[in-house]
C-alpha cells in the first residue's frame, strides 16, 4: 500500500473511529485541558476562532462564551452532530462544519485563533494540517493546542498499547506533538513562531483500575475500536493498562501531563 492509499484509509478509519462510544463522559474529564489553552490565548469578543478537531465543542462553547465568533469542525459526522446538539442547548451560535484538518474548507486569513485540544494530534501529516492553519490565520493570528506527552500516563498508555496495536509508519506518531523540540521544528517550519510551550496535567481519577478500563470501554472511541480490533486479546492489554494504572489495584489517581502549545503567525 502507498504512503497516499494508507492516509487515505486512515482518514477515512477517522471518521468511522470518532462516532463509536458515548464520548460525552471523556469530554467532561478532559475539559480542563480546553480551558487552560482557552485561558492562554484569552479570546475577546469579535475575535474569529477555529475550533479545530472540536469533538462535542467543549472548548468552542468556551469561547462563545466570550463573545468569540466561532466555527468549529470535526472530521466525524456524529461529533458534528452532537456539537450542535450541545451549541443550541447552551443556547449560542457556532457554525458546525465537518471538515479535513488537511483540507478545510475555510477561505484564506479568515481567523485570528486556531485551536485544538487533543484533537491536531490525530493528524496523518502534520506539514499539511499546519500550512493549512497558517492558511486560514490573519497575519499575528495564533495557534494554540494541547497535546499529551510521551512521558506522562497518556503517553505511557498509548506506548503500552502499542504491542498489540502498532502504528502505522505512512501516519505521524501523535505523541511527536507532546515533544517541545519536535513541535518547535514543525511549527517554525511552518511559519508560525514563537513558539510558548508549557507543561499541565489534568486530573485521572477512577475507583480501581477495572472501572478505568469500564469507563474507557463506554467512552472512549479509540478504545473501544482497540478492542473490537483485538477480539480475544482484548483482555489481555486492558489489564496491561490497569497495571500500569495502579500496581496495587487500589484507586486510581493519575495526573496526567499535556503540554500547551502557543505559537503566532508573523507574516
Amino acid at each position: 500500500m502507498s504512503d497516499d492509499d494508507a492516509v487515505a484509509q486512515y482518514v477515512t478509519g477517522m471518521r468511522e473511529l470518532w462516532g463509536l462510544a458515548d464520548y460525552g463522559p471523556l469530554a467532561e474529564r478532559l475539559a480542563p485541558a480546553a480551558a487552560a489553552l482557552v485561558g492562554a490565548v484569552a479570546p475577546v469578543a469579535g475575535h474569529r476562532v477555529l475550533d479545530l478537531a472540536a469533538g462535542t465543542g467543549t472548548m468552542a462553547l468556551l469561547a462563545a462564551k466570550q463573545g468569540a465568533h466561532v466555527t468549529a469542525c470535526d472530521i466525524s459526522p456524529r461529533m458534528v452532530e452532537l456539537g450542535r446538539e450541545a451549541t443550541t442547548e447552551a443556547g449560542l451560535v457556532i457554525d458546525w462544519r465537518e471538515a479535513d484538518a488537511e483540507a478545510l474548507p475555510l477561505a484564506d486569513s479568515s481567523f485570528d485563533l486556531v485551536l485544538s485540544s487533543f484533537g491536531l494530534i490525530f493528524v496523518p501529516r502534520p506539514a499539511v494540517a499546519l500550512a493549512e492553519l497558517r492558511r486560514v490565520l490573519v497575519a499575528g493570528g495564533r495557534v494554540g493546542f494541547t497535546a499529551w506527552t510521551p512521558d506522562g500516563f497518556m503517553g505511557a498508555m498509548t506506548e503500552l498499547m502499542r504491542r498489540w496495536l502498532p502504528p502505522q509508519l505512512a501516519i505521524a506518531d501523535i505523541l511527536d506533538w507532546g515533544r517541545a523540540p519536535v513541535v518547535r521544528e514543525r511549527l517554525t517550519a511552518a511559519g508560525l513562531t514563537p513558539v510558548r510551550t508549557q507543561r499541565l496535567t489534568v486530573p485521572w481519577r477512577f475507583d480501581s483500575p477495572p472501572a478505568m478500563t469500564e469507563f474507557l470501554l463506554t467512552h472512549s472511541p479509540a478504545h473501544q475500536a482497540s478492542a473490537r480490533a483485538l477480539g480475544a486479546q482484548a483482555s489481555e492489554m486492558f489489564e496491561a493498562l490497569e497495571r500500569l494504572a495502579n500496581p496495587d489495584g487500589g484507586p486510581v489517581r493519575i495526573d496526567a501531563e499535556y503540554l500547551l502549545v502557543i505559537a503566532r503567525h508573523e507574516q
